[in-house]
């Protein structure tokens, strides 16, 4: 995938990333650097704080906002992880202008009224509720709680006690903390002009209060080693292993391309193992999360009603084979394939490439093109290497069985 030349500059602290892609859209991101971690004694808050953007502020009621951002034609959404919020917007070239006023508006002057608040606290109850039912997501949240203590130990909806909790105060408070301009980024990739995307941003964003960016709370280790949980009624049981991933950015690609090889996709070893040579269930899961200072790789299994124990041996025994036996040089080809593939797909999309330059700008974490080169130049003897070294490290393994 051929590099293309980011243009990066900095308008009253706050940071802009652009991207020329030629054609007749641009995604626009606006990332800020107040995820979960830093929900602080309100776990929840980001994720309910993210909502209430789409609410109404100062000037606009909900419904107005909404309608103004139908009437652009475009994608308009957001999303709270761990680290960050980003709030979305794909439109034509010639409404970018409109689009960042739009954006500017909710970055600004998002409202917290009792009423609406109220009723998004009912949405994401539900949302929590619906989680908890789910023994996947139950299996993933009980095994996220003890593999972290501190911030990133609760679950980014926070809980349902935490939720019912939250006063419009708290909200507001967030909001106003962490809505500043040197917490934010602004990547804006696509068809319109760079002195367009320029001059509008100059134009619209011009309120910045020199408020410092909030210090990130430090990470915890939790627990390592093997926890069984018992819940009645499970149809099936299910096992979450999590693994801490080395910090050093080529380790952490190389890590990244085993659990490729080893994970979900019909042709790794978790998948033939669990669905094909033992028929054991459905689910099988491969993927890995990560921030500036953690990393933590997670693979997911289903099995039968009482299966626990034959899925727990039948995983231990795939990661046992990929330690001593390593990774085959047909396996590792089809993997720089796919992710060749996968890079290429980024390339091309207007709104995940915005994305990925907010998050890396907030965050400090490689550009997909870094990551591309890094992959490229990994030898088998590297990704083993890599592999084996996460595997000493901390790891947890939560069987959830009837």
């Amino acid at each position: 995938m051929a590099t293309r030349k980011l243009f990066r500059a900095r308008h009253m602290g706050l940071r802009i990333v652009y991207e020329h892609i030629p054609g007749p859209l641009t995604a626009i991101a606006l990332g800020v650097r107040a995820g979960s971690r830093f929900d602080g004694r309100h776990p929840g808050v980001a994720h309910v704080a993210e909502h209430m953007l789409f609410q109404g502020t100062r000037s606009i009621d909900q419904l107005a906002l909404n309608r103004r951002a139908a009437e652009l034609g475009g994608e308009h959404n957001a999303d709270t992880g761990h680290e960050d919020i980003a709030i979305t917007f794909e439109v034509f070239n010639s409404d970018v202008g409109e689009a960042l006023e739009l954006l500017a508006e909710q970055f600004y002057r998002t409202t917290v009224d009792p009423a609406r608040l109220r009723k998004e606290l009912r949405v994401v109850l539900d949302e929590i509720r619906g989680r908890l039912d789910s023994p996947v997501e139950y299996a993933y949240l009980q095994a996220w709680k003890q593999f972290f203590r501190g911030p990133l130990s609760h679950p980014v909806c926070g809980t349902v006690r935490s939720v019912r909790a939250l006063r419009p105060r708290h909200v507001t408070a967030f909001l106003r903390k962490h809505f500043v301009h040197r917490n934010a980024v602004l990547a804006v990739v696509g068809g319109a002009s760079r002195s367009t995307v320029i001059a509008q941003v100059r134009r619209i964003f011009r309120h910045d209060d020199h408020a410092p960016p909030p210090l990130p709370p430090p990470v915890r280790p939790g627990r390592s080693g093997f926890c069984r949980i018992r819940r009645s009624g499970a149809s099936h049981s299910y096992i979450v292993k999590m693994i801490e991933l080395p910090l050093v950015p080529r380790k952490l690609v190389a890590t990244a391309v085993a659990l490729d090889l080893i994970g979900s996709d019909p042709d790794g070893e978790l998948f033939q193992a669990v669905r094909e040579r033992h028929g054991l269930g459905y689910d099988v899961s491969s993927h890995f999360e990560w921030g500036p200072d953690w990393a933590v790789a997670i693979l997911g299994a289903s099995a039968g009603r009482g299966q626990g124990n034959r899925l727990h041996r039948v995983v231990s025994e795939v990661l046992e084979h990929s330690v001593t036996e390593g990774f085959s040089p047909d396996a590792l080809q089809r993997a720089r394939k796919k992710l060749r593939y996968r890079y290429a797909s980024l390339a091309e999309n207007r709104l995940e490439r915005a994305l990925a330059h907010a998050e890396g700008t907030l965050t400090g974490l490689p550009s997909p093109e870094s990551i591309e080169r890094t992959v490229r130049s990994l030898e088998r003897e590297d990704i083993e290497a890599a592999w084996k070294e996460a595997l000493k490290k901390r790891t947890l393994t939560v069987l959830l069985d009837t």
